[in-house]
């Protein structure tokens, strides 16, 4: 019977190769070989060889078992021995790789592990080779476990969920783009699993009593909906894989009253596959799986039978000083971020296969996923090749039963055409899960077709009004209908060509720190919001994954110098920039309500002190503009700029408003000083055309106005410099109604500190993986918004069983410090203490200082 235990604890790191003397430090996995600075650093810290070692006990196990080692993931390649034997390696960064010890195993005493790292970038191992602009951190930095297994077991199955028959209700008639209000309704299903069972099947009959039988059951909420079972023998098998692997087939009856997958319910079924031999059970393997239809066509992408526009981001699996080597839980908190705060249907694992707990979450949340071989525009030689081939077949069979991946990445992220090897990667998938289509991202136009969807980086954008690139342009040598594409792919019409999704947009065409000033910010967004616009008016395009979600470290030869690329619309420790408000307003008002003002109502940020236009991103219907208690006026989405958008940000283009009806001006006079006023304050008099000199002139003739008594009305009621002015109140109003206030004021100044933990316990497991919690310090201002040019040095002190990650000792960063604590592998109570040049603050609710409770799993 199939054992598993977690071997992540107590483990000793040497910084030096096997054979050289070194200190052993204790570590758990994750771990990263260099905990790095946050930037200008030098990427060669970390490419080194190193040792890790482990003593276990060995398991317990009946005659005729297997035990085997799980590496979920390595980076970048190593050599392993138990007991002075070799167990063999593995080369890639990014995939799982199992090693059988049964022979090598002590049954009693202590076993001795030792793991060899080879940190450097070999351009042998896929994405090295040429250059990269991204890190691939060292160590082992996912989890490893022991496995004890029977003679015979199951070694990789593939679940294939089918829908053949919707509900009433679902399909084509529901809304649209993931606006909300879609419900499942129960379907007619079918589900086929294929099984490759490892060992001999003749041994595990002589030594065992009867047959060997194969059962299946389906649940959902812990309720078992259908079963099937089958007799296996040596002579049935429908493939043969080698290496003894047999591949056997499971059809379970028609299924009816099924709950379909989709984004806006992300119904989950368990498989439970069981391995008997007579009466005893041998083995059990389970699986999450989910029913639904995703299908891109040239008309764009359908699921379930609805039209979905595919927003998303772009992903790095990296974090501030841990690099890769995260937990669980931080792994399932940028999916949460993703989806429930920042509005994306689609995330694409750029440019690699990620963590398996990333996967889990996505499933949950409804989070639909890309995902491709490791790789960045270099194609290696054929030793190369076959790495990468070898990736690409460990990233389909150990993620193909996840509903929530709609497309293989088949062809290495930006690189030339290779029709000899793209028809190999593409061959290879098809192999193992024909039920997916593949697509392989490029960033030049008129490439060849050799998968299913045609992904292109579109980095058309540069400003202007050209937003994106004509698809048919780009797709002009894509030859798919000639080559026999199925025509459940194809579409109708002017569209019926291939299917076409836009991979990245704008990243590096346009960086943003969060400390840049305003107006780059605030374009950094409409760039966004351009790009989505445009992509959704088109209906041959499928979607847009924009570049990227969080800034992220690289090399040498990209960023700002300082090994950081500022492109994510949030940065390292994943605190928002005005771009990312841009998402999440897309979100249905029924997930939450979104209002966020990009800009902060401030006199002198701006170029030439000018403070508009501000645009509001919001999901709300419309926005109530306040000053000093006063109404400037109600506020309507963009839908002229941007029509194709589910929720417009929404421009405020006047700071004076009703304000002016004291001045007795004809409400015509009254508009057209209120155009001129916001002309001056949106981009100054000097960009006035002549047409608007005319009108300011005659305006001012027909008021018996001179030019100062124009000036000190927009100074007294619009810039309101030297007057009393208690700032301004943005209102967001939905369905009639006020849901939202924020407030900013010209007397701001810092008035206390908010501190926040996500989440605010831990829950751990013997032996398993640590978790760890994010944790958000904010200098804030009496109003309650973040102190933005807040940099001041603080210290952070931790009691009890967690671990910081990176500096005790680090400064506001746009007056937050975001920071990671880690569980240790004991329960109990994590205290946190912040101290800085302002002293011991008192928050607007509780003092500064928290607790995170750790416990014990049950599960």
């Amino acid at each position: 019977m199939r054992r598993i235990t977690a071997l992540n604890r107590d483990w000793l790191f040497y910084d030096a190769p096997m054979g050289e003397r070194a200190k052993g430090f204790p570590v758990d996995l994750p771990h990263s070989i260099a905990e790095l600075p946050l930037g200008n650093f030098d990427e060669r810290l970390y490419q080194k060889r190193v040792c890790y070692y482990k003593e276990f006990p060995g398991p317990e196990a009946v005659e005729g078992s297997r035990v085997f080692l799980d590496f979920e993931g390595v980076a970048v390649s190593c050599q392993v021995w138990l007991n002075g034997q070799s167990l063999g390696g593995h080369k890639g960064a990014y995939t799982p790789f199992t090693l059988e010890i049964t022979r090598a195993l002590k049954n009693e005493g202590s076993n001795e592990l030792w793991v060899e790292v080879d940190a450097a970038e070999d351009p042998s191992v896929p994405p090295f080779g040429g250059v990269v602009d991204y890190l691939v951190y060292g160590g082992i930095y996912r989890a490893v476990s022991l496995r004890v297994q029977g003679v015979v077991h199951i070694a990789h199955f593939h679940a294939r969920p089918r829908i053949y028959s919707f509900g009433k209700g679902a399909g084509a008639d529901v809304a649209e783009n993931g606006a909300g209000g879609w419900i499942p309704q129960p379907c007619k299903a079918a589900l086929a699993v294929e099984l490759e069972l490892s060992g001999s099947l003749s041994e595990a009959l002589r030594v065992g009593a009867g047959a060997l039988r194969l059962e299946g059951r389906l649940f959902r909420s812990g309720h078992c909906l259908a079963e099937a079972s089958k007799l296996l023998s040596e002579d049935d098998p429908s493939l043969q894989t080698g290496a003894g692997d047999r591949v056997y087939n499971l059809n379970f009856p028609p299924l009816d009253g099924i709950l379909p997958w989709d984004i806006e319910s992300p119904v989950l079924h368990d498989l439970e596959l069981s391995l008997y031999l007579g009466g005893e059970r041998i083995d059990l393997a389970r699986s999450r799986i989910g029913f639904r239809e995703a299908v891109f066509k040239s008309d764009g992408f359908f699921l379930n039978g609805r039209r979905v526009f595919l927003r998303g981001l772009n992903r790095h699996q990296s974090w501030p000083f841990a690099g890769y080597a995260m937990g669980p839980g931080a792994q399932r908190q940028d999916a949460e971020i993703l989806k429930r705060d920042l509005g994306c249907l689609v995330v694409r694992t750029s440019h690699y296969p990620q963590s398996r707990h990333f996967l889990d979450a996505c499933d949950e949340l409804g989070l639909l996923v890309f995902t491709e071989l490791p790789g960045w525009q270099h194609i290696g030689n054929e030793e190369w090749k076959r790495n990468a081939l070898d990736d690409l077949e460990r990233l389909v069979r150990r993620d193909r039963n996840h509903p929530s991946i709609i497309l293989w990445g088949t062809r290495i992220n930006e690189s030339p055409d290779d029709e000899e090897f793209y028809k190999r990667t593409n061959a290879l998938v098809a192999m193992l899960d024909p039920d997916r289509q593949r697509g392989g991202v490029r960033n030049f136009s008129g490439s060849a077709l050799f998968e299913d969807v045609y992904t292109f980086n579109d980095f058309t954008h540069e400003g202007g009004k050209k937003a994106v690139a004509k698809k048919k342009m780009v797709t002009r040598n894509a030859k798919k209908k000639a080559k026999g594409l199925a025509a459940a792919f194809q579409g109708s019409g002017k569209n019926s060509s291939v299917p076409y999704l836009v991979t990245e947009h704008n990243g590096h065409m346009f960086p943003a720190k969060r400390w840049d000033q305003e107006e780059r910010l605030a374009e950094h967004a409409r760039r966004h919001a351009r790009v989505l616009d445009a992509a959704m008016g088109d209906l041959g395009i499928a979607g847009a994954i924009g570049w990227c979600a969080f800034d992220y470290n690289t090399h040498r030869d990209f960023g700002s110098g300082d090994r950081i690329c500022y492109h994510g619309v949030a940065d390292m420790f994943r605190s928002p920039k005005y771009a990312a408000f841009l998402y999440a307003s897309q979100r249905s008002p029924s997930e939450g309500i979104v209002l966020e003002p990009a800009s902060r109502f401030t006199k002198g940020e701006r170029s030439g002190a000018t403070m508009l236009p501000v645009d509001v991103y919001t999901n709300c219907d419309a926005v109530d503009l306040y000053r000093s208690g006063a109404l400037v006026g109600r506020f309507y989405p963009d839908r002229k700029t941007y029509p194709h958008l589910l929720h417009p940000p929404v421009p405020i283009d006047d700071l004076i408003g009703n304000r002016l009806d004291s001045q007795g001006f004809h409400p015509a006079d009254k508009k057209r000083f209120l155009r001129l006023a916001s002309k001056a304050m949106s981009t100054g008099p000097a960009s006035f055309s002549i047409g608007d000199k005319l009108d300011f002139a005659l305006l001012l003739l027909k008021r018996g106005m001179n030019f100062r008594r124009a000036r000190d009305l927009v100074m007294n009621y619009g810039l309101a410099w030297g007057k009393a002015d208690d700032g301004f109140e943005v209102v967001g109003i939905l369905d009639g109604k006020a849901v939202a206030r924020k407030r900013y004021g010209p007397d701001a100044h810092a008035a206390g500190l908010d501190l926040e933990a996500s989440p605010w316990s831990l829950r751990i497991k013997d032996g398993g993986e640590w978790e760890a919690s994010r944790v958000a310090l904010r200098l804030v201002d009496q109003y309650g918004n973040t102190c933005p040019f807040a940099f001041e040095p603080i210290h952070i002190e931790l009691k009890g069983p967690g671990r910081l990650i990176g500096s005790a000792d680090r400064s506001l960063l746009c007056g937050e410090a975001v920071f990671w604590v880690a569980s240790t592998g004991e329960p109990g109570k994590i205290e946190i203490e912040i101290a800085g040049p302002r002293g011991i603050l008192e928050s607007r609710e509780k003092p500064l200082g928290l607790h995170i409770d750790v416990e014990y799993a049950n599960d």
